[in-house]
């Protein structure tokens, strides 16, 4: 790794007082929060005996993308009717909780969510074409509904390109270029995270606004398919976008046979100190992928239809420690400024980079 950062030695008093202040101060955008509420039964998500809205708003994030309908976090049919009963359950709860969340459409949206001290909720897809049955009419449609973003595939192959476990990445079809084109027309954000190397670079040299790659770590660092190459992070920088590294175990650090340990909030920085050094802090965001619910039955599904997916982490080892959970944000910051980022690189980080692309790519 290109060690150009060093961990400061501060007072740890004295760069935890910074940490806090600099926290409060940040607009913090997950580009992969996974979900408030399960898509099914519309329950919100609880630990400790407290919800995530709560904790969220305890722990200073100021929006994350959500997983809208089925695919990438649970099983079943992943069609439009999955997408539209996620998105009735969001604006119950929205009218339920209008004190405490609301849903972004702008980037201004999350800006005054930040003022306002609410819980900003972008909704997005993990695998758009279910959504849209293969129609492109429907775009439009689910951008009126308030979808922003939408990654182009899951980990196999669909109409529009190859996810990362496909053995043969034959890159973007010609159907993925008009969906790219409408998307980026209307104001949907390409999303290239579960995507393979020549559908991601395909996809980056077919855009004319900003992608991101909403929650991935570097493949430099660890070889996983999930985990971006330096040629496909260099593709995702010229269009302006922005990677969202991830808190999931098993992107972050190898795992060696016998090995019981697990990687660390500050394993999660080493990853964002190598997309900085090879491509600029301007591109490099989180995205936590903190899915909170995940039950035995699905990890172990997940695990048999995509093997290798886990690289040998347990359900109950997959939570980075340090940053296993939306409480723990906090926690990133102070690690951030530990390993000598600036405060005005580590707002970037935070948030500042992913709300200057959603203004970019939502056109508003």
């Amino acid at each position: 790794m290109n060690k150009k950062r060093k961990a400061v030695g501060t007072d740890p008093a004295a760069l935890a007082r910074r940490a806090k202040a600099l926290h409060r101060k940040a607009t913090i955008v997950d580009s992969e929060g996974v979900a408030v509420i399960l898509p099914n039964s519309h329950i919100e998500i609880e630990s400790s005996g407290k919800g995530y809205v709560e904790r969220a708003r305890t722990a200073g994030l100021t929006a994350l993308n959500t997983t809208m309908g089925q695919g990438g976090i649970a099983a079943g049919i992943d069609d439009l009717r999955a997408f539209l009963n996620t998105v009735y359950g969001y604006l119950a709860y929205f009218d339920m909780h209008a004190d405490k969340l609301m849903l972004i459409e702008t980037a201004d949206d999350i800006r005054r969510a930040k003022r306002r001290k609410k819980l900003g909720v972008i909704f997005g897809v993990q695998g758009i074409v279910s959504k849209i049955e293969s129609d492109l009419t429907l775009l439009r449609i689910v951008h009126k509904l308030g979808l922003r973003v939408a990654m182009l595939t899951h980990n196999d192959r669909n109409a529009i390109g190859c996810g990362c476990m496909e053995i043969n990445d034959t890159g973007i079809t010609q159907f993925g270029r008009a969906c790219i084109r409408e998307m980026q027309r209307v104001g949907i954000t390409v999303d290239l995270a579960h995507a393979g190397e020549r559908t991601m670079i395909d996809a980056f040299e077919l855009s004319s606004v900003p992608c991101i790659v909403s929650h991935a770590n570097v493949r430099g660092l660890v070889d996983h398919p999930r985990n971006a190459t330096d040629r496909a992070l260099k593709a995702l920088a010229k269009t302006g976008g922005v990677i969202g590294i991830t808190a999931y175990a098993p992107f972050i650090r190898p795992r060696k046979k016998g090995d019981k340990g697990r990687p660390t909030v500050d394993n999660v920085v080493d990853h964002v100190v190598y997309a900085a050094d090879l491509v600029g802090i301007d591109h490099v965001g989180i995205g936590s992928d903190h899915f909170e619910a995940e039950s035995p039955i699905r990890y172990e599904a997940f695990a048999t239809w995509f093997p290798g997916s886990q690289a040998g982490y347990r359900r109950e080892e997959v939570n980075t420690v340090g940053f296993e959970r939306v409480d723990d944000w906090p926690l990133l910051t102070e690690a951030l400024l530990r390993r000598g980022f600036s405060d005005g690189e580590a707002l970037k980080v935070l948030g500042g980079n992913h709300l200057r692309v959603f203004a970019a790519s939502w056109k508003t």
